[in-house]
């Protein structure tokens, strides 16, 4: 079956609840999720095989939750999704669960990238032992830091600062929800625009005390990816976010414009970093 030419990735959606989260509790919501319910629905993954072999192979995947680490096939879910894409497979987890042994069953099974979502320096400190174990069988692993009541302001701009001098790759997120305000990161950090992908995500460059460069991006709001994803989920399939959203209970996405969106990319800093460190694809 062929497929739209901006179509290029399966979000899979593995069920809709979560684990233990320090912050909130069992199955409670972290300050930052997009998504009210969690009703511990999981996706059929026969049902999602089928609708994958309909569509046929897209460039990449993402999987996400809810918490995808709770489910203990999630392995076989890694490798059926794998056949399913040319390119990386990706997982979004708040990295609780990540031990040794996961983590190597998972790249077996294919994954190519991985996605720790942390809000605080606290979550940080507690997850980095995982987070630096996850990137010995992973090197993609990346670190993700959606702003949120625990992330905005000065302590997003500490977190920042600590989680690149142990040289992971961030990507800061907009609040889907349009509650805690714009951030400068040029102003806040001095940092150089150097990237945009057309679909709203930019990447900067930030330069520590030492003189090093550190690469981080930042996802501007979300209407830059709406009809380019195909969304499999416990309750049905979408080709646009707003729509499962509003399924689990957001009806309130922000879709204001950041001032990430509108700043020029600095192309000398850009021809200075590469020397370093290649920029990401």
């Amino acid at each position: 079956m062929g497929h739209a030419k901006h179509i290029f990735r399966y979000r899979v959606i593995t069920n809709l609840n979560c684990n233990m989260n320090e912050s909130t509790g069992p199955n409670g919501n972290c300050y930052f999720c997009y998504q009210p319910l969690k009703e511990p629905l999981q996706l059929d993954m026969a049902k999602a095989h089928e609708t994958m072999d309909k569509i046929g192979i897209l460039k990449r995947a993402t999987i996400m939750g809810g918490e995808s680490t709770i489910r203990k096939d999630l392995p076989e879910i890694i490798r059926d999704v794998r056949a399913h894409v040319s390119e990386d497979v990706c997982l979004v987890t708040n990295g609780i669960l990540l031990n040794e042994e996961r983590i190597k069953a998972y790249a077996e099974a294919g994954l190519t990238e991985v996605a720790i979502s942390i809000s605080s320096l606290e979550q940080y400190y507690r997850r980095r032992d995982a987070a630096l174990l996850c990137k010995k069988y992973i090197p993609n692993t990346r670190l993700n830091i959606p702003k949120c009541k625990e992330s905005t302001g000065d302590k997003l701009a500490e977190i920042l600062k600590v989680v690149l001098k142990d040289d992971f790759y961030v990507v800061v997120c907009e609040d889907l929800m349009g509650r805690y305000g714009d951030f400068d990161f040029q102003k806040k950090l001095g940092t150089c625009k150097v990237k945009d992908d057309g679909h709203n995500f930019y990447d900067y460059i930030w330069e520590d005390e030492n003189g090093k460069s550190h690469q981080f991006g930042v996802f501007g709001n979300y209407t830059g990816y709406d009809m380019t994803d195909i969304i499999i989920t416990p309750l049905g399939n979408f080709c646009k976010w707003e729509a499962y959203c509003e399924k689990v209970g957001n009806t309130a996405l922000n879709k204001t414009f950041s001032s990430a969106d509108f700043e020029e990319l600095d192309i000398e800093a850009l021809r200075d970093f590469i020397d370093s460190k290649p920029i990401r694809g």
